[in-house]
């Protein structure tokens, strides 16, 4: 679930001066990172940097490198600046003899990461988001991972299991919480199940807050 806004495009020519060559994508605030839209290297239109080019350059309007959106997705997405090269040493040469161009359309999504732990049958801690912010879950577990959650006054024989994890619990905490803005969740096995058994267990939920 995305919820976006601070929409921007950004175009770089292929240009012999390396300083045109790159392209900058920058979040506006502290708490914004980087997620992209859409991204094209090639040319789609006979005007985007087309300036002193001969009409040969430019005739060629369905050239596109494949796997681009992707590759500036990996590069870019959950940073706060990213730069990138306009060049054919980059990305490949998708169509000889046309000028090609960078356009990279993405967002600045609002964004502040937390992590809720709670306990197997102990006290409920909410996920919870500030005014007009929403959950998004990343990461969610049932089970154990180390012997050092929630071990206060338990048996070693209870902490040893340190694989356990229920398989569907990201998809359920997903389902109840996300795009809210306040969720609470019960860690005890009536609601995930007793995936092992004699072992104490725990929730742990990761989730960012995305502004609406």
């Amino acid at each position: 679930m995305n919820f976006h806004f601070s929409h921007q495009t950004k175009t770089c020519c292929k240009c012999v001066l390396t300083v045109f060559s790159w392209l900058s994508l920058i979040s506006e605030t502290e708490n914004e990172v980087i997620s992209v839209d859409s991204a094209l290297y090639g040319r789609a239109d006979r005007n985007t940097c087309s300036q002193g080019r001969p009409f040969w350059q430019l005739f060629n309007t369905g050239c596109s490198r494949s796997g681009i959106f992707n590759l500036i997705m990996e590069r870019c997405d959950g940073k706060k600046r990213c730069n990138i090269k306009a060049a054919n040493s980059v990305f490949g040469d998708p169509c000889k003899g046309t000028h090609k161009y960078l356009e990279v359309t993405y967002v600045c999504i609002c964004v502040s990461a937390e992590t809720v732990v709670n306990c197997e049958n102990g006290r409920i801690h909410k996920l919870k988001c500030k005014s007009k912010h929403m959950i998004s879950v990343d990461s969610a577990l049932y089970g154990r991972a180390n012997r050092n959650t929630c071990n206060q006054n338990r048996p070693s024989g209870q902490l040893a299991d340190t694989s356990c994890s229920q398989s569907d619990t990201l998809g359920f905490i997903k389902d109840r919480c996300n795009g809210k803005r306040r969720c609470n969740i019960r860690a005890n096995n009536s609601v995930f199940g007793d995936l092992c058994e004699g072992t104490h267990k725990y929730l742990e939920v990761a989730f960012i807050c995305i502004c609406k």
